[in-house]
C-alpha cells in the first residue's frame, strides 16, 4: 500500500481532525454575551463555511467537467455536491441548536434560514437530477445553480436577527477559533473527496 492510499483509507485522519477539535473547543474563549454557549456557534460556522467553500467548489469542478469533458470531474463535481450539502446542512442544524441553546427558540424569521433551507432544497435537486440524467457534456454545469444561489443569497439577503459578521468583530482568540474550526473541518471535507475520488481502481477512468 502506497503512502497516498495509506492516507485515503485510514480513518486516522479524520479522528485526529476531530480530536484537534475538541481541544480547540475546550481551549476556546467563552463570548462575554453567550459564555460557553458560544461553543454551538463556533461550530456552526466551521461547518456552515466549509459547506458553502466545497459548494463552491463543486460548481468550478463542475465547469472544468464541461470544458474537458471528462467524466474524472464529473465525478469529483457530484462527489463535492454531496460533501458541501453535507456539511452546509450539518452548519444548519447547528444553527438550530445553536438558537435554541443561545436565545431559547429559532428565529424562522430571519432571512438568512430561509436563504439557507433554499440552498440545501436546490442543491439535493440538482444532485439527484445530476445522477437520474443521462450524462452529457454539459450536465455538470448545473452544479454551478447551487453555488451561484449560494453567493447571491448571501449577499442580499438582510440580517434581521442574524448578528452582521460576528465571526470577524470578535476578539483574535475567538476569530482563531473560528478559523482553526472551519480549517479542520474543510481538511475533513477535502480528505472526504480525496477518498471518493483518488482510488487505484479509478485511476484509468476519464
Amino acid at each position: 500500500m502506497t503512502g497516498r492510499q495509506a492516507i485515503l483509507t485510514s480513518w486516522l485522519i479524520p479522528a485526529g481532525l476531530a480530536i484537534l477539535a475538541a481541544i480547540i473547543l475546550f481551549l476556546a474563549p467563552d463570548e462575554a454575551t453567550l459564555g460557553s454557549g458560544i461553543n454551538s456557534v463556533y461550530l456552526h460556522v466551521s461547518l456552515i463555511w466549509a459547506g458553502m467553500a466545497v459548494l463552491i467548489a463543486a460548481g468550478l469542478l463542475g465547469l472544468i467537467a464541461a470544458i474537458t469533458n471528462r467524466p474524472g470531474w464529473r465525478r469529483w463535481a457530484r462527489s463535492a455536491g454531496w460533501i458541501g450539502l453535507a456539511f452546509f446542512a450539518a452548519g444548519f442544524g447547528m444553527s438550530v441548536i445553536a438558537a435554541i441553546d443561545n436565545w431559547g427558540g429559532v428565529f424562522w424569521q430571519e432571512p438568512r434560514n430561509a436563504t439557507a433551507l433554499n440552498v440545501i432544497a436546490i442543491t439535493l435537486i440538482v444532485q439527484v437530477v445530476s445522477i437520474l440524467l443521462v450524462a452529457t457534456r454539459w450536465l455538470p454545469l448545473i452544479h454551478l445553480i447551487p453555488a451561484g444561489i449560494l453567493v447571491y443569497g448571501t449577499v442580499i439577503t438582510p440580517l434581521v436577527l442574524h448578528p452582521p459578521n460576528a465571526a470577524a468583530t470578535s476578539p483574535p482568540a475567538i476569530q482563531a477559533t473560528f478559523l482553526g474550526l472551519f480549517l479542520l473541518a474543510l481538511l475533513f471535507a477535502g480528505w472526504l473527496l480525496a477518498r471518493l475520488n483518488l482510488k487505484p481502481a479509478k485511476a484509468s477512468a476519464g
